[in-house]
């Protein structure tokens, strides 16, 4: 039966079963549907609980777990707002083990929406099912290759964990795929007879990757939400490389990097000034509506506990909203909820023309986010295209190391 046909016969269903306002969700692994197209479906794990009589929801992406804790129940209705992204999810209840609703994604224009349905221990992520491949190591991957070119690299690790029902499912996967732009963060899905599925929802993105292996060649389609969807290949390459992260965007003149820009208070700050006098200062090129922005965040958030006042972090931010009202009280709330002890400022619009034209020291900004290193004398020493997070593994752990060391090196000069 295809996805979209077993969505609505469940819903006719618990429909009929009757609610009462006085219902409360059960908690445990709830199993959910995105509905991405009337072929293709986003399946995602959820974990409800309650602790002191607050009920928090877990998104479970592999090792990731994504906490909404905010939680608002008004009759047969719930909502759940997520604490960095500006989306939320909208849900009825037609039964203590059964709900449909919406993912509702605000920083896309228009009215921006999934439907899904979940249920209360209804099934695992992916199934059990034998698998005839293995998929384990490092892939060279072409997105997009019948139209523009992209290259990655895929990371995919064999995995065994427990069902919800203490189960061993054995032929899972774990991974990502690096870009030059940044990485998938935490994709978790599995081998079932020929073909390879991998899936991540984390509030501002929902991916699907499905392939099938064809001799030593994985062939497969990439959706991301209901909005895009391109065809991708991948052979098995240790010695594949994608362009250094430090070599993508540079300086081409001797103009200083300078600005005036509004705070979250709506004030002008103009930099450089007094407080970056005899600091290393980073300049944050980034936006509240991105997944690998929030992971460079919450590094630089360490970053700046072990440096204290010797580090100055700036974070220029270009968002979704129209009005500067709006841009910054997302940001206020993006701050506030990540606890970040940086200076915030506003830049402008969601778009990588509108970086490029504030800092026209720079060949280029392709990415966001882009991390600027500027030293005591208030020279560029490096800058750093894009992030590959806490998904990567090792990839991470060595970019961790190194920068510790840069930052700790200007410090000292």
């Amino acid at each position: 039966m295809k996805p979209y046909k077993l969505f609505f016969l469940l819903a006719l269903f618990f429909t009929s079963q009757g609610y009462s306002r006085n219902t409360k969700l059960k908690s445990g692994i709830w199993y959910t549907s995105f509905q991405l197209s009337e072929q293709d479906h986003l399946p995602v794990l959820l974990e409800l609980k309650k602790e002191k009589k607050v009920f928090l929801l877990n998104i479970i992406n592999g090792s990731e777990r994504i906490l909404l804790d905010k939680m608002e129940q008004k009759g047969d209705s719930v909502f759940l707002d997520f604490p960095a992204f500006a989306s939320e999810l909208r849900a009825k209840i037609h039964h203590k083990k059964y709900i449909t609703g919406r993912w509702y994604n605000h920083a896309k224009k228009g009215n921006y929406y999934l439907p899904f349905w979940s249920r209360y221990q209804y099934a695992d992520k992916y199934p059990n099912t034998a698998s005839e491949i293995d998929v384990e190591g490092r892939w060279e991957v072409t997105f997009d290759y019948d139209k523009e070119p992209e290259k990655a690299i895929g990371l995919f690790h064999k995995d065994v964990i427990k069902s919800f029902s203490g189960e061993l499912l054995d032929n899972r996967v774990t991974g990502t795929f690096m870009t030059e732009t940044g990485d998938y963060r935490f994709l978790e899905g599995a081998t079932i007879k020929d073909s390879l599925y991998l899936s991540a929802f984390d509030g501002s993105h929902a991916f699907l990757f499905k392939a099938q292996l064809r001799e030593d060649t994985l062939w497969g389609k990439f959706l991301s939400g209901k909005h895009f969807a391109c065809n991708w290949f991948a052979l098995k390459n240790d010695a594949f490389e994608l362009h250094h992260p430090d070599s993508l965007t540079f300086v081409t003149n001797d103009q200083p990097i300078s600005f005036i820009l509004p705070d979250l208070n709506g004030e002008e700050y103009n930099f450089p000034g007094d407080a970056e006098t005899n600091k290393v200062t980073l300049i944050q090129i980034m936006g509240t509506w991105c997944p690998n922005c929030l992971d460079e965040s919450l590094y630089l958030k360490q970053l700046c506990k072990t440096h204290g006042e010797n580090l100055q972090i700036i974070s220029v931010t270009f968002e979704t909203q129209e009005k500067l009202a709006d841009k910054i009280n997302k940001v206020k709330a993006y701050r506030d909820n990540l606890e970040l002890p940086f200076k915030f400022l506003i830049g402008g619009d969601a778009c990588k023309k509108c970086a490029t034209d504030l800092f026209p020291m720079l060949n280029n900004i392709i990415s966001f986010p882009t991390l600027v290193f500027i030293d005591k004398k208030g020279e560029i020493r490096k800058i750093h295209t894009g992030f590959n997070g806490p998904g990567t593994g090792q990839y991470y752990e060595q970019f961790v190391n190194e920068t510790n060391q840069f930052v700790s090196e200007l410090i000292g000069e």
